[in-house]
Formats: structure tokens, sequence, C-alpha cells
């Protein structure tokens, strides 16, 4: 079985980075998944980068990084920087959305470029709000663009690193990185694989919904006339 790289971006988690990282090494552990985590605070105004220093220099399995911006998009990068692994395996640090991803990870790695683990084919307990924000996203990605993906949150997705590292600096400091890749590998003629996952994520979001919403949209528009320009880095 391939070593996987889990990279996950944080921010202001003090209460739960501990016990979710634990966890999630000892489940890996257990299924015989040789692994790195790697962890990069965003912009963290509580003890976050404390503790995941704390618990990089007492654990060898784990890597912590911080930088100064709130930038998911920034953390996903130096995330990837740094990995050592060819297979490339983000979760969101809740790990709302079922662990078994990660063995399905390394199985289907070894014949696509990017794995998608979708709510939207498996089950998920959301908030409605959430649900039917998500929903009117895909479909029009779907017109808008053909993409036939049904999932573009930033946990549950993996990759074969030699495939985005091309186009990393390229990719939007934001939320819209996923979707960038989704896009990119699409149009250079890469496998995308999608498989169901169940997700319990009721918590509050991280991220302001309406802010959200709006950016992900004027995202899309932007993506759209990149995709028409043939000298752009999603084009080529």
């Amino acid at each position: 079985m391939h070593s996987v790289s889990i990279l996950i971006p944080v921010y202001n988690e003090e209460q739960i980075l501990e016990s979710a990282l634990l966890r999630l090494h000892a489940f890996a552990e257990e299924q015989g998944i040789a692994h790195e985590i790697l962890v990069t605070s965003n912009g963290s105004t509580d003890n976050t980068k404390k503790i995941g220093s704390e618990l990089a220099r007492t654990h060898s399995w784990l890597r912590f990084f911080s930088i100064p911006e709130r930038s998911v998009g920034k953390a996903f990068q130096v995330n990837v920087e740094n990995a050592k692994n060819e297979y490339l395996v983000c979760l969101d640090v809740d790990l709302s959305s079922e662990l078994i991803f990660l063995r399905y990870a390394c199985d289907l790695l070894q014949h696509a470029d990017m794995l998608v683990g979708s709510k939207t084919m498996g089950s998920q307990r959301r908030s409605a709000l959430r649900v039917l924000g998500s929903q009117l996203y895909i479909t029009f990605t779907l017109l808008a663009f053909n993409l036939t993906v049904s999932d573009y949150s930033i946990g549950s997705k993996a990759f074969r690193r030699s495939a985005i590292l091309p186009v990393l600096s390229n990719l939007d400091r934001w939320t819209g990185y996923i979707f960038e890749l989704c896009l990119y590998l699409r149009l250079h003629g890469r496998k995308i694989i999608q498989i169901g996952i169940d997700c319990d994520d009721r918590r509050s979001s991280r991220f302001n919904l309406m802010h959200e919403g709006f950016y992900r949209y004027l995202h899309l528009y932007r993506c759209w006339r990149l995709m028409h320009d043939k000298q752009s880095w999603i084009a080529k």
C-alpha cells in the first residue's frame, strides 16, 4: 500500500485540534496505512499554533506550519509543497466525513489523478441552507462548465501530487482551488473518480456563508474567463 500525506488546513481549532489529530493517526495505524499528517494554520488567533507546534514536537508523524494570513488556499499550497508522498489526502480537522475515505484514496489513486469524496452521492447531516446552497452551486457548474463533479468542498479530496504540482502556484488563495483543480484536470484529460461518503457536519461553519456564496460565484466567472483564454494556465 502507498504511503500518504494527509493535508489539513486549520483556523482557530484549539478545542478539537489535539483530539482530532490523535484520532486520525490512530485510524491510519489501525488500517495499516503509512502516513504523515501536515497541518497548516492560516491566520488563527487562538492557541491553535501553540498546540499544533507542541504536538509536532512530540509526534514524529505530524508536521505543523503556520501562515499569518487567513488563506485556506495558501495553507493547501504550503501543505502540498512540504508533502513527502505522491498520494495526498485532504481532510477537514473536525473529521466530519467518514475516515474510510483515507483507505479508498490509497486504493483508487492507483487509477486516477483525483478522488472526490461526495456528500451528495452519500448521506449528509448538515443544515438545509448549506445543502441547498451546495446543490445550486453544483448545478451551476454543470451548466456553465459541463463538469459532473458533485462536491467541491475542501475536505475528502485526494490527489496525485505530480498531477497538481505544476499549477500549484496559480491556485486560488481562498476556497476556489478545489474547483480550479477539477476544471484543470478535466481540461487536460486527467482522470477524476467520485465516490459517495457519509458526512455529519452540524457545527457552525468557519466561513461567513453569505460572503462565501458571493465569492464562489464571482470565482466561477473568473474561471469561465480563464477557460476561454487559450493562454491561461487552466486552458494550456
